[in-house]
């Protein structure tokens, strides 16, 4: 935790002593006129010392290499507000050529998402015509999805896309998967569904007033706004969706976590070491939570876990837009929490 606090203060530190410097250089006056080629060593700063600040403290190891195109073009933003126009002027090429970087990033994008648009047909067949473990659209889905499609970050944010649509829009007509001794709910003695239609309930009646306020000021700023309203309006509806007919499942060869569409989790049964009630601190260390799955759905309050699952080895959980971490323990709070335990430890035990 340490280490995290000193690294963003000096990130922070030399983000601010970069920025000012440039800023103070051109507006004291006593410094007198800046010196010939001044603006260049600027440019320099704001489109390649910044970017690789960010990199080095921000980017680096956690994050695709493709974020520093955006933050060198929000370099010369920035560098638009700082450097005088009549300096600037002689450089204006810098911006065409970061244009065209962009432009070239965004055509290799989108022809990803062609080539997915392409086997979304191979997909649907494919998903139709497959028998999974657990027979709900998210694993029936993602089984077909890599079936076709090579693993990439690309590729599973239009996934993430393509449930939150589906339990957005589709699921409604149909109802949850009758409950059998293989499945566990955990939201129904929970305040989850409840908090999540109290948020769809602030952001409507949010959305109508803010939009016509930002519509008086700029009508572009107020479009962005509600394109952005109705996504989370749909992400939450995805969520209730997901939560009420994604349960826990238990088969004869794999523990089934999701939580919603936010994250997943598949045990093989033969790496889970034990599973026991959960006898720790109501709050983790943030150090601690980077090695827990926590399956624990969201309430009003934060609820104590029920059991505590460990593995023998760490297990990757997928979380939504392809993010993924290795985690040795998983936490959990059930509706029906000794029956659950009681078949689980049967499981391993076997």
């Amino acid at each position: 935790m340490t280490l995290l606090k000193n690294k963003w203060l000096w990130f922070s530190f030399i983000l601010t002593l970069v920025v000012c410097s440039n800023f103070l250089i051109y507006r004291l006056e006593s410094l007198g006129p800046p010196p010939t080629g001044m603006a260049l060593g600027s440019l320099f700063d704001f489109i390649i010392t910044i970017p690789l600040l960010v990199y080095f403290f921000i980017i680096r190891k956690r994050y695709s290499l493709k974020y520093i195109l955006p933050v060198m073009i929000a370099g010369y933003g920035v560098a638009v507000l700082v450097i005088p126009h009549q300096l600037l002027s002689a450089y204006s090429f810098v911006k065409y050529i970061l244009l065209a970087g962009e432009a070239a990033f965004f055509l290799l994008e989108l022809y990803v998402v062609i080539q997915l648009l392409a086997r979304i047909p191979a997909i649907v067949q494919s998903y139709r015509k497959s028998e999974s473990e657990i027979p709900t659209f998210s694993y029936r889905m993602k089984q077909a999805w890599d079936q076709h499609l090579k693993p990439s970050r690309a590729q599973e944010i239009f996934f993430s896309d393509v449930k939150m649509y589906y339990y957005s829009l589709v699921s409604w007509h149909r109802k949850p998967a009758t409950l059998d001794e293989r499945m566990y709910t955990c939201h129904k003695k929970s305040g989850t569904i409840t908090l999540c239609v109290m948020l769809i309930h602030a952001l409507v009646l949010e959305s109508v007033g803010f939009h016509f306020l930002l519509h008086s000021w700029s009508p572009l700023v107020a479009i962005i706004a509600l394109v952005l309203n109705v996504y989370t309006l749909l992400f939450f509806l995805a969520e209730i969706q997901a939560i009420r007919h994604c349960t826990i499942m238990i088969t004869d060869r794999h523990l089934y976590l999701q939580v919603g569409i936010m994250k997943q989790l598949i045990v093989p049964l033969e790496e889970i070491k034990e599973i026991h009630p959960y006898d720790g601190p109501e709050t983790i260390t943030k150090e601690e939570s980077k090695h827990i799955f926590d399956a624990v759905l969201i309430d009003f309050f934060k609820e104590k876990p029920q059991f505590e699952v460990e593995f023998y080895h760490p297990i990757e959980a997928s979380f939504i837009y392809g993010f993924k971490k290795k985690v040795t323990k998983a936490h959990l709070r059930l509706d029906e929490p000794q029956k659950f335990y009681q078949a689980l430890t049967n499981k391993i035990q076997m």
